[in-house]
Formats: C-alpha cells, sequence, structure tokens
C-alpha cells in the first residue's frame, strides 16, 4: 500500500490493529509506549524503532498514519499533535473523555484537513454490513432494540476492596481514570456508533444509569433514543450470566430493527474473539413471509476496518466515515448521563 505507520500504545487491543496493519500492508517503522517491555515484541517482530515518548514518532517525516490505541484518557493531546504535524488518525473508540474534547479533536482535523478515523470496527461487522444494505427493504422503520449485554462477572453487590474496579473513598477507580466510565463507556459506546450508523443521529433521549453502592462507575445504562428512524430501545448491561446469549458464552448483544415490511436482526460475537466467532443476521420479508439467514464465518472486524482506513490514506481521502463519528458517540454519551442524572428527557445538543 506504499504508507507507513507509528502506533501509540502497545496494550491488549493494540494486537488487532497491529494485524489489520500487517494485513492491508502497511509498514510499521515505529511502536510506542510507556511500558518498554509491551512494545519491545511488536519492534523486533515489524523491525520497527521503539520509543517511550509518541512525539518522536510523530515527528518523523516518513511516517504518514498514527493509530492511537492506548486508554481514553490520554486520546486528546496525542490526537492533537498528529494533526498539527499533518498525520492521518486511526483513534480507538471512545476518542475522548468528554464530548468538548471530542469535539475539539475533530475541529482541529476539519481545520487542518487531516484524514481523522475514530476507530468503531463494529461497523464492519459483515452482518453489520448487510444490514446496513437491506435497510431500506424494510420501508418506514418504527422501532428498534439495541444492547450490549457483557459478562464482567458480580459487578453489581458494591465496591470490590482492590483492583481494577475498586473506587477508594474519595477517589477514582482504574476504571474511570482510564476510560471514563463502566458499561456504557467501555460497552455501550460501540451500540451507540450502531445507532448513528444504521439510523441517523438521534434528537431527544430518556436514560436511567446505574451504579453500585460506593462505585463511581455504572454497570446498567438504558435509554429511550428518539430518531428520524423511529423509537430506540437501548441498553447497555454488565451481568455475571455467563451461558447467556447467541452463542451461550455470556457475550449477548443484538439488533432488531422494525420496519413495515420486514424486521432485520443482528447477532454479534465477542469483539476479542474475531478469528473464531462469526455474526449472524436474519432478514424476514413481510410480503413473502420468508426469513432468510446470513451466516458468516469469522472475519475479524477490526482488519476490515484498518483496510478500509487505510486504503483512504493511500488515496489522500476522507472516504464515506466522517471525522465527526467519535463525537457523536461521546456527545450521546454526556446526554445519557444528563438524562440520568436529572430523571429528565434532553434534546440532544449538537454541536456541529
Amino acid at each position: 500500500m506504499g504508507i507507513r505507520a507509528a502506533v501509540i500504545g502497545c496494550g491488549n487491543i493494540s494486537q488487532f490493529h497491529f494485524s489489520g496493519l500487517e494485513k492491508a500492508g502497511v509498514e510499521v517503522t515505529w511502536v510506542c509506549d510507556l511500558h518498554e517491555e509491551a512494545a519491545r515484541p511488536w519492534a523486533e517482530k515489524l523491525s520497527a524503532r521503539y520509543t517511550a515518548d509518541y512525539r518522536e514518532a510523530i515527528a518523523d517525516p516518513d511516517v504518514d498514519v498514527i493509530t492511537v490505541t492506548p486508554v481514553s484518557a490520554v486520546h486528546k493531546p496525542i490526537c492533537l499533535a498528529a494533526i498539527a504535524a499533518g498525520k492521518a488518525v486511526i483513534c480507538e473508540k471512545t476518542l475522548a473523555m468528554n464530548a468538548d474534547d471530542a469535539l475539539e479533536i475533530v475541529q482541529a482535523a476539519e481545520k487542518a484537513g487531516t484524514i481523522f478515523y475514530t476507530s468503531y470496527m463494529k461497523r464492519f461487522i459483515p452482518a453489520v454490513e448487510q444490514a446496513k444494505a437491506l435497510l431500506p427493504s424494510l420501508g418506514r422503520i418504527v422501532s428498534t432494540h439495541i444492547r450490549a449485554y457483557q459478562c464482567w462477572g458480580d459487578r453489581w453487590a458494591g465496591n470490590p476492596d482492590e483492583g481494577f474496579f475498586h473506587t477508594p473513598p474519595g477517589g477514582t477507580s482504574d476504571l474511570v481514570r482510564n476510560y471514563g466510565g463502566g458499561i456504557l463507556v467501555c460497552g455501550g459506546s460501540h451500540i451507540l456508533d450502531l445507532v448513528c450508523f444504521l439510523l441517523g443521529r438521534p434528537n431527544r433521549l430518556y436514560a436511567s444509569v446505574h451504579n453500585p453502592p460506593g462505585c463511581d462507575y455504572d454497570v446498567q445504562a438504558a435509554a429511550l433514543l428518539e430518531t428520524n428512524n423511529g423509537v430506540v430501545h437501548y441498553e447497555a448491561l454488565a451481568h455475571p450470566l455467563s451461558t447467556i446469549g447467541f452463542l451461550r458464552d455470556g457475550w449477548d448483544e443484538r439488533i432488531e430493527i422494525n420496519g413495515l415490511n420486514g424486521r432485520l436482526e443482528i447477532y454479534s460475537s465477542a469483539w476479542d474473539q474475531v478469528t473464531s466467532k462469526a455474526s449472524l443476521l436474519v432478514h424476514t420479508d413481510n410480503a413473502t413471509g420468508q426469513a432468510t439467514e446470513y451466516r458468516y464465518a469469522p472475519a475479524s472486524p477490526f482488519d476490515r476496518a484498518v483496510a478500509f482506513f487505510c486504503a483512504n490514506v493511500a488515496r489522500g481521502e476522507q472516504g464515506t466515515q466522517s471525522r465527526l463519528t467519535g463525537y457523536d458517540v461521546d456527545e450521546l454519551i454526556d446526554h445519557i448521563k444528563r438524562s440520568a442524572g436529572t430523571g429528565q428527557a434532553v434534546t440532544i445538543n449538537w454541536q456541529v
């Protein structure tokens, strides 16, 4: 493909980005992490240079694209530095810790004219892509149910004594410090992106959020979202049920879109088991009474997303995914928190 990348952040999720870059034919010339032991294996495998300072990689004039994969809390300074250097950026979700910071990032990219993506890779699940193509066949869409149920163990009992989920008295849990929230941010953000992708930006919402006693993070977030394509019933849930879901493995993520002419049902597998588990789409056509199943072999949406992003970078164009993708989700998260905090429905104030 002829483009060169620097990967900032070599934690667990980076493996999927490294895979996507390799399969897209992108040369990784820099790997960056504060912990050298996390980055060194990738540097050796890819014959890339290592640095603990992301600014060193960004300053390399031969680097075309910066892949940003550390925790959300540090996305903003890295993205802004990359944009200022004229680099294309692929940033992991969530884009920022709040909507205002996300907006600052995407507006900087818009002003600079740089290519910018927030990597909401579930758009690239084959069942989701096929559902998007079939949406017009539903006619008027009247109701959608969309949810992410993820098995986090029993987080409902209260504040654990230690660890990533522990909230110290008067302090902040590592979960919130790094990502800004619980299941709403970590799992529900992807589903909010799919609402925007499939149905368009919501106009108004009413939400409820539950935090366990003594904890600063949520384990359940539910909302009614009003869109121009009907009402969306949304929920993100952290639960201890290890055998529920499409594949009976505790992962229960599904979308049901009802139109006057038919229904689409999407079932997806766990995000980190993309080489062994696959997705399913069921399309019911009301005119014929036929239900058609689209069953797919395992295919990494990370690989598919990175291929799309990098092909556009090679062409020097943003393509069909807006720079605003990450901002849209962060704005919805902020409004869900606001509605839950006040107990009132809110009109969504899209700032751009």
